[in-house]
C-alpha cells in the first residue's frame, strides 16, 4: 500500500496586532510540529486533519502536522528520518525502546499531562517503560484470535482445531472436501512476520525474550518453523508463505472465503464487515497450540512518544493531552477500527461489548512484544525481512541463528 501523503493544515497568516497611537506589534511566533501516524485503516488521516484543524483554532500559536503512513512503510520511513537526524516530532508506532536508549526521547510525563497518565491502564503503563521509566504513552491495544470460516469446516466435517495435530487433520479435511478453499493462510512477508512467528512459537512454548535472555533459536522456535513448514509440505497453505502479507494477502483470501483459516486481531471483524464487505460466515476460537503445551494470544501494544527537539516540548504535550480527551480519544479508538483502549475510562465503557468479549476473555493469556528492549526494532526488522527464507530454500536454524545474532551483537 503507498504511503499516504500528508494534508497540512494550516491557519491563515497572523494578522498584525495594531493598538491605537502605538507601533505594531510583531506578528505572533508559531510552534510548528509533526506527527506520523500508524495507518490502521483509511479513516486515520481524516480524523487527524479534523482534529489538528481544532487544536490549532483553540491553539493559535501552534500549527500541527499529521502524515499518515502504511503498516507497509512505517518502519522504513520513521528509520529513515531519523537516520537523517530529521524525526518527526510526534510518532506512533509498537516501539520506542531503542530511541529511548538513544537518548532521543521525552519521557511520558513530558508529553501528557498527569492528568491524561493517571488515566492510563497501569498494565499498559508498566508495558511503556525502557529501563525503568515511561517514555512512550500506550494509544491502544490488540490480541489475536484463530479466525475460521465456519461454512467451510462444516462442509469438511469437522470443528475448529486446538492442537497441532487437529490442525493437520482438518487441514486434510478441507482440502480432501472443500477444492479450491485454501485451509490455512500464513502471512510471513515483511509485513508483520514477527506476530505470526511469535503466536505459533508460544503455543510451542517458545519466545524470543524471557525475561532476561534473547531466545530466538531455541529449539522450541526451530520445532515451530518446522510445524509450519509441514503444513506447506502438506498442500494445506497458500504458496510463497515467505512472502505474503495479511492486509494485501490473507485477509482479502479470507474475506473472499478462498482462505479458510487465519490470525486476525481485534479490528479483524470490523474490516471484513467495512472494508471487504464480506459475506463469510466466520467464528474465532483460541490459537492452536502444539499437543500438551498451552494455547497463548499474542497481545500487542502501540504508543506515542516524541522526540526531542528544541522548543517542541510544550507544543507536544499540548496536541497529545488533546487528543485524549475524551472525545477526541473516541474517535480516536473509531477511526483505529475497534481495539481494545488504552485508558481506564474507554475500558469500563467498552468492557459489555459483545465483540469485545472473546479478545477480552484471551488477554490473561496474552504475550508481548519485548519492546522495553532496546534491540527490539532490530530484531523485529531482521524477523520481518528474513524469517520468510526458512521456507524458501535458506536453513531454518541458521536463520534463526542469524535472528538471534542481531539480539545479541554476537
Amino acid at each position: 500500500m503507498a504511503t499516504r501523503l500528508s494534508r497540512l493544515v494550516t491557519l491563515g497568516a497572523a494578522g498584525l496586532l495594531v493598538l491605537a497611537g502605538a507601533a505594531p506589534a510583531a506578528a505572533q511566533d508559531k510552534t510548528s510540529i509533526e506527527m506520523i501516524g500508524a495507518g490502521y485503516t483509511d479513516d486515520m488521516q481524516p480524523y487527524y486533519d479534523d482534529l489538528a484543524a481544532r487544536f490549532m483554532e483553540a491553539n493559535p500559536d501552534i500549527e500541527v502536522a499529521v502524515q499518515v503512513v502504511s503498516w507497509n512503510d512505517i518502519y522504513d520511513v520513521l528509520n529513515t528520518r531519523v537516520a537523517a537526524g530529521d524525526p518527526p516530532d510526534i510518532m506512533n508506532l509498537n516501539y520506542f525502546a531503542n530511541f529511548a536508549a538513544d537518548g532521543l526521547l521525552y519521557t511520558a510525563e513530558e508529553i501528557v499531562t498527569p492528568e491524561v497518565l493517571e488515566g492510563i491502564i497501569q498494565a499498559f503503563r508498566d508495558n511503556s517503560k525502557y529501563d525503568g521509566i515511561e517514555y512512550a504513552v500506550p494509544d491502544l491495544a490488540s490480541d489475536r484470535l484463530f479466525f475460521y470460516n465456519a461454512d467451510v469446516l462444516e462442509a469438511a466435517g469437522v470443528e475448529p482445531p486446538t492442537t497441532w495435530s487437529e490442525m493437520l487433520a482438518v487441514c486434510e479435511a478441507i482440502k480432501e472436501k472443500v477444492p479450491g478453499v485454501i485451509p490455512y493462510g500464513i502471512p510471513l512477508g515483511p509485513e508483520e512476520a514477527q506476530a505470526e512467528f511469535i503466536i505459533w512459537a508460544g503455543g510451542n512454548g517458545g519466545t524470543v525474550f524471557d525475561g532476561e535472555n534473547w531466545l530466538i533459536n531455541s529449539a522450541e522456535n526451530l520445532e515451530t518453523l518446522e510445524f509450519l513448514q509441514s503444513l506447506v509440505d502438506a498442500g494445506c497453505t497458500q504458496p510463497s508463505i515467505g512472502t505474503t502479507n495479511r492486509t494485501d494477502g490473507i485477509f482479502p483470501l479470507f474475506a473472499e472465503g478462498v482462505v479458510a483459516m487465519a490470525n486476525g486481531s481485534i479490528f479483524f471483524p470490523g474490516e471484513l464487515e467495512n472494508t471487504y464487505e464480506s459475506d463469510v460466515n466466520w467464528g474465532t476460537t483460541a490459537v492452536p497450540a502444539n499437543d500438551g503445551k498451552d494455547s497463548i494470544t499474542l497481545g500487542v501494544q502501540d504508543y506515542f512518544f516524541a522526540f526531542k527537539k528544541d522548543g517542541n516540548q510544550e507544543a507536544v504535550q499540548k496536541f497529545l493531552s488533546f487528543l485524549f480527551e475524551p472525545d477526541n480519544y473516541a474517535g480516536f479508538l473509531d477511526a483505529a477500527g475497534g481495539f481494545l483502549p488504552a485508558t481506564i475510562s474507554a475500558g469500563e465503557a467498552m468492557s459489555s461489548d459483545p465483540a469485545l468479549a472473546p479478545f477480552i476473555e484471551v488477554l490473561p493469556t496474552a504475550i508481548f512484544y519485548p519492546s522495553d528492549q532496546a534491540e527490539w526494532a532490530a530484531v523485529q526488522g531482521a524477523i520481518q525481512q528474513t524469517l520468510g527464507s526458512a521456507f524458501a530454500g535458506t536453513d531454518k536454524q541458521q536463520v534463526l541463528d542469524e535472528i538471534q545474532a542481531v539480539a545479541t551483537g554476537e
